[in-house]
Formats: C-alpha cells, sequence, structure tokens
C-alpha cells in the first residue's frame, strides 16, 4: 500500500497548514510552449470537486514504467468526466513528471490530469491523506500505480459503493488482493495464461451477479472512498505511517460507526503486488509494529477476517463466480458404482460422463471406485481430458470442484460426507421411489428406515435434485421431500449408448440353447418390481394359447434382498413344463448384452415401476421389438399405442405379443414407434440441460450442508467403524446420531459428551502405554 519511505512526518491529513483560500491548480507548459491537460497541483490545493463528485488517485513513488502501464488504462478505461490525480511522494527523480508531460504534449492526456509532488517524502499514508484533502468534498477512488484496469471499472466501483447509504467503501476483484485475489482467494499469483487484462476484466462483468459481499476491512489496492466515510471517520491515522494497517484502521473505525464495506463483485483489476515500499528491507520491522498496533485496537479483527475468507458465504460465492469466468466451471461426477457390472444405471453414468466432457464446456473429473469395472475403465480411458480419482482416497485436503454431481441416489451418510469433500454445491439424480417406499428392498425394517432418512436428507442438502422423468419429479414430490425451486428434469438419452465404444458382440457362457434364436429376452436385475415373474405367465400363455415354440431368457445379475427368484422358481414348480424352455443367465457384459439382442426375437420388459427406462430404446436401436406396459414413466416417454403388455392380464398380453411376433409389419412399426420416441431424448441436449443446472446451482447461495459433528463421527476412525455401512452401531442408532447432528441445540451437547466419554475411555490405556505395561 505505502508509495516510499518515510523522511519526514506530517501530522495534518495534507502535510500543509489550512489557508482561508485554498490554491487552484495551474496548467503546465507542453514541450510546444502551450497549456496542456497537465496541471499542477500544490500541497493543500482543491481541485475544486462538488460534493458526489470523484477523483482517481494513483499515489506513486518511483518506476514511472509501472506508472505508465497504470495511467493508459485508466485513462482508456475511465469516463472522461472523472478527473486523475497522480499523487507523487517526491520519487526520487523526474521520471514521474516527465513520463506525464510527454503523455501530454503526444495528445495522450483525454481529460484534465493532476500533478502533486509532496516537497518530501511522507509514506503512503500522508500522502493519501493529502490527496483525500485535495479531492474535498468528492469522493476518492485510490488506484495502487501497479494495477491495470478494465472497461467498465470505475462504474462497477462507483454503483456498488452507492448500491447502499451504509456502504463506506468498495474494493475490486483482482488477482492479487488477500480475500479477494481471483481465482482463489487468499492465494495472489500471477493472470491466469492465455488472458488479457480487458478479457478478464470483461468475462469478471459479464459473470457478475453483483452479490456485493460485506468486507470486514477495504482492500487497498484499488478502493472507492466515500466522502461520508470522510466525514464521518476523518482520514487515515497518521500514527500508521509510512503505511500497513492504514485501510484495516480507517475500515475499523466505519464499521464502529455503522458504515460497511463491499466488494465491487463485477470489477477485476490486475495487480502486480510487491511493488516499491515493499520491496525494502525496512518493510518487515514496520509491519510487525503496525499488525500489533492493529491487534491491540482490534482483537477481533484478524478472527473476523479468517471467518469472511474460510465461510460459505457471499464472498466465497462472489469469487467462485468470478473464478468460473476465468478458468472455466468444475464438475465432479460421482461414479463410485461403476465397480460392478454395467446395469442401467452405469450406463446413465457413463453416459452423462461421455456427453459432458463431448460439451468442452467444463473441467471434468470423475470419482471411481478401487476396483473399477472393465467396461467402465475401458470407457473412461477413451476420455483423455477427463480426470479420475480413487472415491476411497477423498479426503478433507481433497481440491473441491464447483460442483458435485451424484448421478443416482444416495445410500448412506458416508457417502454425504466424501461427496461435501469433493464440491462446493451438490447435486443429485434421484432415479427414482421404488426403494424408498419398499422395506422389502432391506435387510429388516431399521436399515429401510435410515436409508429413508438418508434420502431425506440428501435430498433436503442437495442444492439442485434432478429427475429422468416428469414422474419421478412428481413421485418425489408427493413425499414432500424436495422444494419445487430446486427440481429439475433433466431426462436421459437414448442414441448411440456408450457410442464411443465398439462392443464386440459375444455369446453369453450358458446361452447355448439360445444359439438358434427365436426367443424372448426378459432383461434386468431381478427386483420384484421388474416383474419377471409375468415373463413367465407371458411364456406360458404363448405355449398355451398358441404353441410357440421359442424359449424365455432371464438375464441379469440377482439381487441380495427383493428378488424375485423364490417367486419365479415358484411358478416354475408348479408349471414344470415351461422349464426346459426357460434358460437363466446372470449379468452379462456389453458385449454378451449385443449378442443377446441380435438374436432375440423380441424383448420382455414387464417392469411395473421405472424412473425412465432404456432397454425399450436399446432394443429398437438393435432391431428387435419390446413388449412393455404403459407404466410409470414409460407412459411418459413411450407411445401409448406402443405398448403391448395389458396390466396385469398374460392372455390378453400374449395374444398382442404373438401378432407382433408372427408380423414382420407389426415388428418393424413397433421398433419405429419406439424410435421415434427416441429423437426426442439425446445425450448431447442433455448435457446442455446439465450445464444449465450446474451454473445456476454454482452461482446461487448454497443449502444447508452437512454438520461439522457428524462429518467428524463419519470421518475419524472410530466413527467409521461406528457409522455408515457396515457400521458396529444399529441402523436405529444411526439414525437417532442423524438426526440429531441435524438440531442446533441438541448436537452441541450429545457429541461433546460422546466426545468426553470416548476420551475418558481411552485414559486408562493411555495410562498403560505411558507406564510401558
Amino acid at each position: 500500500m505505502t508509495t516510499g519511505p518515510q523522511e519526514a512526518v506530517y501530522g495534518g491529513a495534507g502535510g500543509g497548514g489550512p489557508t482561508d483560500e485554498p490554491a487552484r491548480p495551474r496548467p503546465i507548459q507542453t514541450g510546444a510552449g502551450t497549456p496542456g491537460r497537465l496541471h499542477e497541483v500544490e500541497t493543500g490545493a482543491s481541485l475544486g470537486l462538488e460534493r458526489g463528485e470523484c477523483a482517481v488517485c494513483i499515489p506513486v513513488y518511483g518506476d514511472p514504467q509501472l506508472l505508465a502501464q497504470c495511467l493508459r488504462s485508466v485513462l482508456a478505461h475511465t469516463p472522461a468526466t472523472v478527473p486523475i490525480l497522480v499523487a507523487d511522494d517526491c520519487s526520487p527523480d523526474e521520471g514521474v513528471r516527465s513520463l506525464l508531460l510527454d503523455l501530454d504534449s503526444d495528445g495522450g492526456l483525454n481529460r484534465t490530469v493532476y500533478l502533486m509532488r509532496q516537497p518530501t517524502n511522507l509514506g503512503f499514508v500522508e500522502n493519501v491523506n493529502a490527496a483525500f484533502a485535495a479531492c474535498a468534498p468528492g469522493d476518492v477512488l485510490i488506484l495502487n500505480s501497479d494495477c491495470v484496469v478494465g472497461e467498465g471499472w470505475f462504474d462497477g466501483l462507483r454503483e456498488a459503493a452507492y448500491s447502499d447509504t451504509g456502504i463506506a467503501t468498495s474494493s475490486a476483484l483482482t488477482n492479487h488482493g488477500t480475500i479477494l485475489s481471483v481465482p482463489e482467494r487468499n492465494r495472489p499469483g500471477a493472470l491466469p495464461q492465455n488472458w488479457t487484462v480487458d478479457e478478464a476484466a470483461a468475462a469478471v462483468r459479464e459473470a457478475s451477479k453483483r452479490i456485493r459481499p460485506r468486507l470486514p476491512t477495504a482492500i487497498g489496492h484499488c478502493v472507492y472512498v466515500k466522502r461520508t466515510a470522510l466525514d464521518l471517520v476523518g482520514p487515515f491515522d497518521h500514527q500508521l505511517s509510512p503505511g500497513y494497517g492504514e485501510e484495516v484502521d480507517f475500515s475499523q473505525r466505519c464499521l464502529a460507526r455503522g458504515m460497511s464495506h463491499v466488494a465491487a463483485d463485477d470489477v477485476f483489476v490486475a495487480h502486480e503486488g510487491g511493488a516499491s515500499f515493499e520491496r525494502r528491507a525496512e518493510v518487515a520491522g514496520i509491519r510487525a509494529l503496525h499488525e500489533n498496533l492493529i491487534r491491540s485496537r482490534y482483537p477481533y479483527y484478524e478472527r473476523s477476517t479468517t471467518a469472511a475468507a474460510d465461510s460459505d458465504g457471499a464472498l466465497s460465492r462472489a469469487i467462485g463466480i468470478a473464478r468460473r469466468a476465468v478458468l472455466g466451471m468444475t464438475v465432479t461426477i460421482d461414479g463410485s458404482c461403476l465397480g460392478g457390472s454395467i446395469t442401467g444405471t452405469q450406463i446413465v453414468v457413463l453416459e452423462t460422463i461421455q456427453a459432458l466432457a463431448r460439451s468442452g464446456a467444463l473441467h471434468l473429473r470423475v470419482a471411481v471406485p478401487r476396483r473399477c469395472g472393465v467396461e467402465a475403465r475401458r470407457a473412461l480411458a477413451a476420455l483423455e481430458e477427463v480426470e479420475t480419482i480413487r472415491w476411497d482416497e477423498v479426503d478433507r485436503d481433497t481440491v473441491k470442484s464447483d460442483v458435485v454431481h451424484r448421478p443416482y441416489q444416495v445410500t448412506s451418510q458416508d457417502d454425504l460426507v466424501t461427496l461435501r469433500h469433493l464440491g462446493e454445491r451438490l447435486v443429485i439424480t434421484h432415479l427414482d421411489m421404488i426403494a424408498y417406499r419398499n422395506p422389502g428392498y432391506f435387510r429388516g425394517f431399521d436399515e429401510w428406515r435410515l436409508y429413508q432418512i438418508v434420502t431425506r436428507d440428501a435430498l433436503g442438502l442437495a442444492d439442485a435434485v434432478l429427475f429422468l422423468s416428469r414422474h419421478a419429479a412428481a413421485d418425489v414430490q408427493s413425499e414432500d421431500l424436495v422444494a419445487a425451486d430446486r427440481m429439475h428434469v433433466v431426462g436421459a438419452g437414448t442414441d448411440g449408448r456408450l457410442s464411443s465404444m465398439s462392443w464386440e458382440a459375444r455369446r453369453p457362457r450358458g446361452a447355448g440353447p439360445l444359439e438358434g434364436g427365436g426367443f424372448l429376452l426378459c432383461l434386468g436385475a431381478d427386483y420384484a418390481h421388474k416383474n419377471r415373474v409375468f415373463g413367465l405367465q407371458l411364456l406360458r400363455e404363448l405355449q398355451r394359447r398358441h404353441g410357440w415354440p421359442g424359449r424365455l431368457a432371464m438375464v441379469g445379475p440377482q439381487v441380495p434382498c427383493g428378488s424375485s427368484s423364490r417367486a419365479e422358481a415358484d411358478f416354475l414348480l408348479r408349471h414344470p413344463e415351461l422349464a426346459r424352455a426357460v434358460v437363466r443367465l446372470g449379468a452379462v457384459t456389453e458385449g454378451e448384452k449385443a449378442w443377446l439382442y441380435h438374436h432375440a426375437a423380441g424383448v420382455v420388459y414387464p417392469t411395473v415401476y421405472e424412473g425412465f427406462g432404456l432397454i425399450p430404446f436399446e432394443a429398437a436401436a438393435a432391431g428387435v421389438p419390446c413388449f412393455f406396459a404403459a407404466q410409470s414413466a414409460l407412459a411418459e416417454i413411450l407411445p401409448q399405442q406402443a405398448a403391448t403388455l395389458h396390466q396385469w392380464d398374460p392372455e390378453v398380453s400374449s395374444d398382442e405379443v404373438f401378432r407382433v411376433l408372427g408380423d414382420a409389419d407389426r415388428r418393424e412399426a413397433l421398433v419405429d414407434a419406439v424410435r421415434s420416441a427416441g429423437e426426442r431424448f439425446r445425450w448431447d441436449d442433455v448435457a446442455t440441460r446439465l450445464l444449465e443446472v450446474y451454473r445456476v446451482v454454482a452461482d446461487a447461495p448454497p443449502q444447508l450442508r452437512v454438520t461439522p459433528e457428524i462429518i467428524d463421527l463419519s470421518t475419524t476412525s472410530i466413527g467409521r467403524s461406528l457409522v455408515g455401512e457396515g457400521g458396529a452401531l444399529p441402523p436405529r442408532i444411526q439414525a437417532a446420531l442423524w438426526a440429531i447432528s441435524r438440531r442446533r441445540y441438541l448436537r452441541i451437547p450429545v457429541f461433546w459428551g460422546l466426545r468426553i466419554v470416548y476420551r475418558l475411555g481411552r485414559l486408562p490405556i493411555v495410562l498403560l502405554r505411558r507406564s510401558g505395561r
């Protein structure tokens, strides 16, 4: 902040005594001998500003090259009616004066520019105080001489300062400015590569939401100071000469009198930092002395600044918006489900990743399981620009993306904690409500109830909740789980499933009886809602009513809870004549699935409930008719006339299926109808919609966050042994702890009590270790 070493200390604001009639600036003769636009201002003189007007003040001590860059940008991007005051703190040579004369003689000054040179070096504080006095009763915009500004900078700072009558100062974002540093707060650095100042300033200005977050102090590289603040608390304190801490002291005096300070978050100013005074060796001692003085006057200040920098509030939000404007958005996709076989959920995840990668509109990262599935690894390896991170290695030190997106349901508290470490904002795609309403899909009531609580909390914590269909959204809304303004129907794509891959068709092991074709394919995990028993009923009626000679291939993994396998076995036990026509296969690879589609006569998809439903579109892409009922989301995304299963009458359904199997035109018409419906669903369109949601979510205030207490409990070694999947505590106790953690007046005493009990329990062990036993 300071422009030069202090060689003399002046007690007044302007370095000279007041006069009855302030001196007026006088024009300086140019090299041609005629008055130009450069005017000399003596100490104690007035610029003649009116109240409400403003002058740009550039304090300087030597280094005319830096001043030249700064001044040219100010002349180019500041309204011509705004005067400029160069406050030279007795630079060691005439370089500053020569620069201004050259600019004037070359016609480079497009307005009145004032030069006020101190007769002796006063230091930054007294030099600026003299400028405050010269500009009275107008406002002053202080700009360091090692700054470069862009278009709209002056108007942005002035509008921020006058956005409220109680605002004392407004400060600009910069690459080098402590809590206002972009792209990262408190991490000053150079301007990002390939960006000019004008480009960065324009990008920040266009992206800004004009949040104007409140600050604990003005940041002095570029700060607009209103005259009302100067009138109320006076100028900088001369006890802080030659510099360091003066803007902090001034800011705290303003705060104490009821005024505030804001960031002009639509203004970006490039700041070199470390110029002039800051380079001198004696700075360290002066800085330490003044820091101690500030600490004694305002013991709360240091902690208030740390809190402002670390909080998840308006300042963080404004810096994030500016960072994305310059560096682009960062998104992490939760791919922790990619460890096993490829089912509908994994297809949605992989296609989402591929579509976002194709957009080229963001920096994409994927969190993968420790043992990623072969097919998932292959799909991700083809995306060179996508970064991967191990899900089990995520912790508090993991760099957060702007947004983390979980494209499927959250199933445990541990997942929520990990997601919190991965992104500043949380987006969840809720596929369906099947498990939420069905205790049979869990090992017991307590486990199901815990899942419900986790689901409710996850959807409440999410900044946005996405759905693949309107039906899925309405179903969640019926349970009052998500506010309508956080719900978005994004959909899924049906084109080119894993289109960047070329899966080699391969016959699955055990599929020998299907070699000749002519079979119906029932594909999917054996969850009860998939209704595979109806597939068996349909096969029986096809044989009994129509003498159909084909087989039924039941393909998919067996689930541990909520499986229909027992019901299927009971049905076959009652109808042993069907057993020879049923071929059971477990989970298959994408190549094996391609073989099955190629040889099947049709696909039976008797599902009762789906959030979207990809299988009819997969079948149509393979040229195979799919037999489904107009249920849940299928009634929304597929044409009614294409539904050949009648809920849930196997006789009527078998008649319709048999007509399609025996008529090539009917088969082709059914396939074409599904293909036409699929034209509305494109993964690239999904990516566009996702990007829109990500931007809205990233720019908006955050939702309620996971409490520190539950994070601590879930991330410590003892915590992990107690809560989450496989935790020692019963699910009902975990649910109770989770509920307590969300209630402010309960969580503090409960969790402190747990800490005390834990430490007391460890005390005997510690004493034994110290005794050497």
